[in-house]
């Protein structure tokens, strides 16, 4: 059992004016940044990290949508190191054992559409089964929280990462403009040589400038993932520009009227191997009323802040007809367009699209996800699929995704059968990401933990010499393992402080938030196209 303190320093029972409750939501977010971070280290302290033996237990087969039963899996170094029948297995001794019998063996899941805000989403998509995620908007920080991952400085899902999302109009500071065609092209080899995974697209791109950027990826062996822009057919986005995954349904939905696109689905499709990420979730953010407030009723909106909740309940109890009018055009669009692809060849791929956005809780909307998605008509085996052995073939990878000797150890331990019934992914055992195993109790009292951070109310924290002396060391501590924050959430943190009258603090956090960025990578950090 972990033991969990609290960052005392950071909260203070009494609130210290209402003037200041706004300049404090920012620093309180760093606060509970902070305290997270610890509580991922208390999880990955407390895990094990050794051999390991899950003996007598049944194996899911995602490829053939079955199970083998009294087997047993052999896990060392990070890696499955031997699989067979238990008769056979070879001497245990100095290995952790863990007793399958009834029990079932999954290989972890991935979510193919993240966008990453908070370390209080990597408790999340770890209790839930969840073992490598694609953030689909990368920024320089996530390099560098992809580098405390992979030197397992930090406990969290395997992450791989698209570029700044490319685009021909502003979002806001969450995208690279570009206006020529050498932009796009040199945006490219730029996010190649900072070291993202992918390139990736919006649909706001005129085509040749989506053609430019298709090209240079091309060129230095990249894959191109995204939206399909507007004004690209299908047809085009496939075969000529070659692209990897589709996210949203774009292209196949048309984004102005959210109506299905007249496009002849099975000349587009012809002959390319691609994926479809159709993030059916996004439903969520229509929702109004009763509905809504379904979802905020749910035991997982404690793993969400207190002030989002409350914006978000807020919005339910608003009626909005035109949300009613989109809701109601988006679902049966997609309804749509899915029951054409049926009939076609098409890879899957789940996604959640996960960000914070309303009523969308990390990990817990994969598992919601898989279930949209079988209720839209795709067979459960191929949603299985799409969560485990899909995203490995649409990432190129060959060391994950499936139950099978010499693949990574990233692995879910079940109470019932997923090929029967994918609600099985609800209620997991504990799970094994690359080769560390955390039981359900650890996991279980890591979402409490989480729990009661997110319920500390902004006006609780203290703002003090002392306090924020504490918090910028806590913070620089994090910076030197490479466990960036979000450096979007650290601007506003910057301006309380500076509100507040710190300037000395203000400029001290600044330079932690914009060391990640530095080199090429600065080039090409969002910031400039801002309104």
């Amino acid at each position: 059992m972990v033991a969990w303190t609290l960052f005392a320093p950071f909260v203070a029972g009494a609130s210290q004016g209402s003037s200041a409750v706004t300049d404090r939501a920012a620093l309180h977010w760093v606060a509970q940044e902070v305290e997270i971070a610890r509580l991922l280290s208390a999880l990955n302290s407390g895990s094990h990290d050794g051999p390991l033996v899950f003996r007598d237990i049944s194996v899911v087969d995602v490829i053939n949508a079955r199970t083998v039963p009294h087997q047993s899996v052999f896990v060392r170094d990070g890696k499955i190191v031997w699989i067979g029948d238990v008769a056979s297995l070879p001497d245990p001794t100095g290995a952790f054992v863990v007793d399958g019998r009834g029990l079932y063996l999954s290989p972890g899941l991935t979510d193919m559409h993240v966008h990453t805000v908070s370390l209080a989403e990597q408790v999340l998509r770890l209790a839930a089964g969840e073992t490598s995620i694609r953030d689909m908007d990368g920024f320089p920080w996530m390099l560098e929280l992809r580098r405390a991952i992979e030197s397992g400085r930090l406990l969290a899902p395997t992450p791989y990462l698209a570029g700044t999302i490319i685009t021909s109009s502003p979002l806001a500071g969450y995208s690279v403009v570009v206006s020529t065609e050498d932009e796009a092209r040199a945006t490219v080899r730029r996010e190649a040589a900072c070291g993202y995974d992918f390139i990736k697209v919006h649909n706001i791109l005129q085509q040749p400038l989506f053609d430019a950027v298709a090209n240079e990826t091309q060129l230095i062996g990249m894959d191109l993932v995204g939206h399909i822009p507007h004004d690209v057919s299908i047809d085009r986005a496939l075969h000529i520009a070659h692209m990897r995954t589709v996210e949203h349904l774009k292209g196949f939905l048309i984004d102005q009227t959210l109506a299905v696109s007249n496009e002849d689905y099975a000349k587009a499709v012809a002959g390319v191997e691609y994926w479809q990420t159709p993030t059916l979730y996004t439903y969520l953010r229509y929702l109004h009323g009763d509905a809504a407030k379904a979802e905020l009723a749910r035991r997982e909106m404690r793993y969400i802040s207190a002030a989002r909740r409350a914006d978000w309940l807020a919005y339910a109890n608003t009626a909005s007809p035109r949300d009613d009018h989109l809701l109601d055009l988006l679902v049966k669009a997609q309804h749509a367009a899915i029951d054409r692809l049926l009939t076609l060849p098409t890879h899957w791929l789940s996604g959640s699209d996960a960000a914070q956005y309303r009523y969308n809780i990390a990990g817990f909307a994969l598992l919601d996800e898989l279930r949209l998605m079988q209720k839209f008509g795709i067979p459960a085996a191929e949603v299985l699929r799409a969560a485990t052995s899909e995203p490995a073939a649409a990432m190129r990878r060959n060391d994950v995704g499936q139950v099978r000797r010499g693949l990574r150890a990233d692995l879910v331990l079940l109470d019932s059968d997923p090929t029967q019934d994918l609600d099985a992914y609800y209620h997991n055992r504990g799970v094994l990401v690359r080769g560390r195993w955390l039981d359900r109790a650890a996991l279980d009292a890591a979402l409490e933990r989480l729990a009661q951070v997110e319920a500390e109310p902004d006006s609780g924290f203290a703002v003090s010499e002392a306090s924020l002396r504490a918090l910028l060391r806590e913070v620089s501590r994090l910076a030197a393992d490479h466990i960036a924050l979000d450096q979007k959430h650290l601007e506003p943190a910057v301006a309380s402080l500076r509100g507040l009258g710190h300037p000395d603090a203000a400029a001290r956090l600044e330079a932690i938030g914009a060391a990640p960025g530095g080199g090429t990578c600065a080039e090409i950090t969002p910031g400039t196209d801002q309104d």
